[in-house]
């Protein structure tokens, strides 16, 4: 399928400027197989704790996933970060999102996706501040929260190019992000993208936030490091560039008005540019740490080499005022017949509420 060419309305925003620095329903047979168990606050999908967690020299807890684009392994620091980098996209967007659903989710009875959730933290706060909504996140690991959630909150374990869980038609809203480098661009366009489509709700709304992997007024080595995340994103047929990409992935799939909105954020990196730039540097250099086996392999450079890179990199940000770019792409699925799907309650939904 190939994409086309259109234009998309593009609104953009520098966040930390020097000027301006800021101080569901289970089909069939797949019900049986993604049923939740409760093991130490952690949801799994049936098989033991020993089966999907393998550990490092040192305890560190790493989960152990086949099929698995991510470059870096998933353990308990890394959920950690995860959760502090929602926290910092939360502060360059000021929001969890930009898509116009906030009244049906105050009215109550909305339904809301979050794929590749990860650690559950975009999920249980949107579940808090909209209490009268139900919120289901997804992710093939089971890093998410199960005992400490708010009653409108579950999360269930699956990979999203297996197919979701869910019947046609089932969410008021879909929320997607930082997952990139997670697909090859074929995937996206013949998997992922269908896949929400699918299960969003006609006149609901798929929303995507990404953010570049290259940056403006590059280091060298800032450079080096750059180049050399792109060379893996090029080998594996990942999706680039992500601004033009991603919108005309939604086109594509010609599930979506021809509308496609896109909004653009711009944040400096570092301690030059106050409290949302030392946030900014300080997840960067934690993510380049997290996957530093594979690109230190990629840049053909040693582990102690790597490290002095990424100390470089951190006083880089400060010589060359670095920066980068984040977006949001959201579009409304085409409404051609009346859905009742999103109005009739499930007999799963109520035995989630009942636990």
């Amino acid at each position: 399928m190939g994409l086309k060419q259109s234009k998309h309305i593009t609104t953009t925003t520098l966040v930390n400027s020097s000027k301006d620095r800021p101080d569901v329903l289970l089909k069939g047979e797949r019900r049986k197989k993604f049923r939740s168990f409760r093991s130490s606050g952690i949801l799994f999908d049936g098989t033991s704790t020993l089966e999907n967690w393998r550990f490092s020299h040192g305890g560190k807890r790493i989960h152990n996933l086949k099929n698995a684009k991510l470059l870096g392994p998933i353990i308990d620091e890394e959920v950690e970060r995860l959760q502090r980098q929602h926290r910092l996209f939360k502060r360059i967007w000021q929001s969890n999102y930009s898509s116009p659903v906030e009244e049906r989710l105050k009215s109550g009875g909305a339904r809301i996706l979050d794929v590749g959730c990860g650690p559950g933290t975009w999920t249980i706060e949107m579940a808090e501040s909209y209490p009268k909504s139900t919120f289901t996140g997804v992710d093939f690991a089971p890093i998410f929260p199960q005992e400490k959630r708010p009653v409108n909150a579950k999360f269930l374990q699956a990979n999203i190019l297996d197919g979701l869980p869910f019947l046609d038609d089932t969410f008021d809203f879909v929320h997607m992000r930082l997952l990139v480098t997670a697909f090859s661009a074929k995937e996206w366009e013949e998997k992922v993208i269908p896949e929400l489509a699918r299960v969003t709700r006609q006149g609901g709304w798929v929303e995507f936030m990404e953010s570049d992997i290259q940056y403006f007024n590059e280091g060298p080595v800032t450079q080096r490091l750059s180049n050399a995340l792109m060379a893996f994103m090029k080998g594996k047929g990942i999706l680039q560039p992500i601004d033009s990409y991603v919108p005309n992935s939604m086109e594509s799939c010609e599930k979506f008005e021809k509308e496609i909105k896109i909004e653009e954020k711009s944040c400096f990196v570092g301690k030059w540019a106050g409290e949302l730039g030392q946030l900014a540097v300080d997840d960067i250099t934690k993510g380049w740490a997290a996957v530093k086996l594979p690109m230190s392999t990629m840049m053909g450079a040693k582990p102690s080499e790597y490290d002095d890179a990424i100390q470089i990199f951190a006083k880089e940000v400060e010589q060359y005022k670095t920066s980068f770019k984040t977006w949001r792409f959201f579009g409304q699925k085409i409404s051609t017949t009346s859905s009742s799907a999103i109005t009739t309650p499930s007999s799963w939904d109520q035995s989630e509420q009942s636990q």
